[in-house]
């Protein structure tokens, strides 16, 4: 596949979000004026709402405006495309007007709109670029200063003081790619927040074919709305087009600020910026395709989605890049997500955002050990903490782009990060280790917390109630495990010796205390009467991805996951299982649709975890009905994120319904990032999994026809895996190396 045939690939008509992988984005979850030119829905700089950005009006040579009407759109990652038309009054001819959007990744908004005069006779025009944007200092939560008109460009710094949050400035600058012939900047009292040409003050005010060319932000009082605005004329020539291009950039500096824009600004075509930003990333990954075009689609949006999110800004507390979990709220590194990007982004040919996505979180460490949830730029949210797999991600980016100097700079910040959990989540001693409230899990209003606490749903961070979690268990020991193999890997093998023990400590307890023989199940320990909970839930399985657990506990994995009547409903796997007393297909909990239940919806990220689970215990056991099985939760699992079944049609959600696949539309929130599928289909799909010393290939049974990826970067090696039907290849630095059919692994030594 060639690479430029991504965009075309991905490119549909419901979708709208826009980035450039950087600071800027532009993703609003609920648009209200979607459908109007420029871009006047929220954006994003960093999880800082920009609200609005611009939009831009057409006025007759009389200073009427003329009513825009759109027709159609098409987006793909690099640019949305929207078609209006535009009557021109006594003409029975009108205008036709593509208007193509985009963002930069140097956080410029763009907006080229092309005219077509369909007419037999010139039409003047005057095209008018403006936004608007809040001041209310006394209020401290928005306001501008410096605001300016020098070169043909408005610049401003813009305060926002969100929530509790310390008050943040960044800088914007507005121009478009001609030199204005008029300009103004006007203090308004507050209206209704809409691109409407009548509600500005130039509705009024604007005479002559001109703008007042005044810079006023000062009234009798300073609050309200600051109206900006660009003017330019345009002769439209009989049967051609006539082009004017919007930029609104936004940077640390008003200096950076206007520096971004001047590229965008002097191009004819800029969007091609942004296409060529996209066309890079892209490049930057392993070329996959496949005869299912539900896995060869998403495989791609999966890349789209990862850059959509992604920030290389450096700035305040970012020092590194990394990916955020999703948008809006979610635009910030959250430790519950981050090991999902280290898995999926370590098959990048560069290894710097998989190792970003844990540097952030070291480079802000708290000072007793333990990670921070989530961090703002220039803020900090003492109360969140989640738990998460830090240690499988770290082996696994090592075993691709193998770094000694990034496990000795990673080794012991998550060493003091072990310290925080064996001083404060086990005062016990006892290998298990403790979930406080249901927030932290990431996983929250589900009845393994009731289960300890009849308010375990309470609406808390901080210690609400004490549970010895399976899930965050198990996820020491594969940090203990790690930091073990990490040591010997750095030259510490007394600490390495250390290490081993304390994993075969955590592998002891969860075997006689969280494993009930009679159920054949992994549980929760309540520790103050130190039973089993008895409750089953999907995180029940994750002893299953590590080497926990035995051939003796195979039975009990298909006997509960693969059961209809407990996790393998027609869309699986539910956080719950199906014959749970608080389990629930619809998003409800106790009565009241929730954003976040985990009593019965399919949550990517539970479903990664269990995929892995089925997958690791097919392996270890080379046991085909559970090789088959993966094969056909990963199906099912993509095919769950796709829009009423349409291969064009992608999307990822935060949950699902486990009856019918429908999608938690109702949060608004698409593109979320705290799971990984791309790091599933290439080790489960293509076969291809690294160790030390070596590459396994091993597709699994997918009933492929034809599959192929390519450019797989394995310690500075390059793989190719071609399969026709059964029978597949294997290249290596594109050389032939061998052949095998599936259900027979081949071992590349690298």
């Amino acid at each position: 596949m060639a690479r430029e045939d991504i965009l075309g690939r991905l490119k549909r008509t419901d979708k709208w979000y826009l980035g450039g992988g950087n600071r800027l984005i532009w993703a609003p979850s609920f648009p209200v004026f979607l459908n109007s030119p420029g871009l006047w829905d929220e954006a994003h700089y960093y999880n800082f709402k920009l609200e609005p950005v611009f939009a831009w009006t057409l006025l007759d040579e009389d200073g009427n405006e003329l009513k825009i009407r759109f027709q159609a759109r098409s987006w793909d990652p690099s640019c949305l495309t929207q078609h209006y038309t535009a009557q021109i009054p006594g003409r029975k001819s009108g205008l036709e007007i593509i208007e193509t959007k985009s963002i930069l990744p140097s956080d410029v908004a763009i907006s080229g709109v092309r005219i077509r005069n369909g007419s037999r006779r010139p039409i003047r025009l005057h095209f008018i670029a403006w936004s608007v944007q809040d001041q209310l200092p006394s209020k401290q939560t928005s306001w501008l200063t410096d605001v300016d008109y020098s070169g043909g460009v408005i610049s401003f710094n813009k305060y926002c003081r969100p929530s509790v949050a310390p008050h943040y400035q960044f800088a914007c600058a507005f121009g478009i790619n001609r030199q204005p012939k008029s300009h103004s900047i006007n203090l308004s009292e507050r209206t209704a927040l809409q691109p409407h040409w009548n509600l500005t003050p130039w509705f009024e005010t604007f005479r002559n074919g001109k703008l007042p060319g005044e810079i006023n932000v000062n009234g009798v009082t300073n609050e309200g709305l600051v109206y900006m605005a660009l003017h330019t004329a345009i002769t439209a020539r009989p049967q051609r087009d006539s082009t004017v291009t919007v930029a609104f950039a936004a940077a640390p500096s008003i200096q950076e600020a206007l520096q971004n824009l001047k590229p965008v600004r002097s191009k004819d075509n800029p969007i091609l910026l942004g296409m060529a930003n996209w066309h890079d990333h892209f490049n930057d990954v392993p070329r996959f395709e496949c005869s299912d075009e539900f896995l060869t689609r998403y495989y791609w949006y999966r890349w789209y989605g990862l850059r959509l999110n992604t920030m290389y800004g450096s700035e305040g507390n970012y020092r590194r890049p990394f990916v955020c979990e999703g948008i809006g709220y979610f635009r910030a590194p959250i430790s519950y997500s981050a090991p999902c990007h280290m898995l999926e982004n370590r098959w990048m040919h560069e290894p710097e955002l998989a190792r970003g996505s844990l540097l952030t979180f070291l480079d802000n460490q708290r000072e007793d050990g333990g990670f921070r949830g989530y961090i703002d730029v220039a803020h900090y949210r003492q109360e969140m903490f989640y738990h998460a797999n830090w240690g499988n991600a770290l082996l696994q980016l090592h075993l691709v782009h193998p770094s000694s100097g990034f496990l000795e700079e990673a080794y012991d910040g998550l060493k003091r990060y072990v310290g925080y959990f064996d001083r404060e989540r086990d005062e016990e001693v006892s290998g298990l280790y403790d979930i406080d409230n249901h927030y932290e899990t990431g996983q929250e209003y589900m009845h393994r917390y009731v289960a300890v606490d009849p308010k375990a749903d309470q609406d808390n961070w901080g210690e609400v109630f004490r549970l010895k979690g399976v899930d965050v268990t198990v996820y020491l020991y594969e940090l203990k495990r790690a930091l073990g193999i990490a040591a010997d890997w750095i030259g510490k093998p007394e600490e390495a010796e250390l290490w081993r023990m304390e994993a075969e400590k955590i592998k002891v307890a969860i075997l006689e205390r969280m494993w009930d023989p009679e159920v054949e199940m992994f549980f929760d320990v309540d520790p103050q009467s130190g039973e089993r909970t008895m409750v089953k839930a999907a995180t029940c399985f994750y002893p299953y991805f590590t080497d926990i657990t035995s051939e003796a506990h195979v039975p009990g994995l298909k006997r509960h996951l693969l059961n209809p009547k407990e996790f393998w409903t027609p869309f699986p796997v539910p956080s719950s299982s199906a014959d749970d007393e608080y389990f629930s297909a619809h998003p409800g909990w106790k009565g009241k649709r929730m954003n976040c239940p985990w009593n019965g919806r399919v949550w990517p990220m539970t479903n990664s975890h269990v995929v892995e689970a089925l997958a690791t215990t097919a392996i270890r056991w080379n046991d085909q009905v559970l090789k088959r099985r993966t094969a056909e939760l990963i199906g099912k699992f993509i095919r769950m994120m796709f829009f009423e079944g349409k291969s064009n049609r992608p999307n990822c959600f935060e949950h699902y319904n486990p009856s019918t696949g429908k999608p938690s539309v109702y949060r608004g929130i698409d593109d979320y990032q705290h799971s990984w599928v791309n790091d599933l289909i290439i080790k489960y799909v293509c076969g291809i999994r690294p160790d030390e010393f070596s590459v396994t290939v091993d597709p699994f049974p997918f009933a492929l026809r034809h599959l192929q990826i390519d450019d797989v970067r394995v310690r500075g090696r390059r793989l190719r895996v071609e399969m026709n039907g059964e029978r597949f290849t294997v290249w290596l630095d594109d050389k032939q190396h061998a052949k095998s059919v599936v259900g027979k692994p081949l071992t590349v030594q690298i």
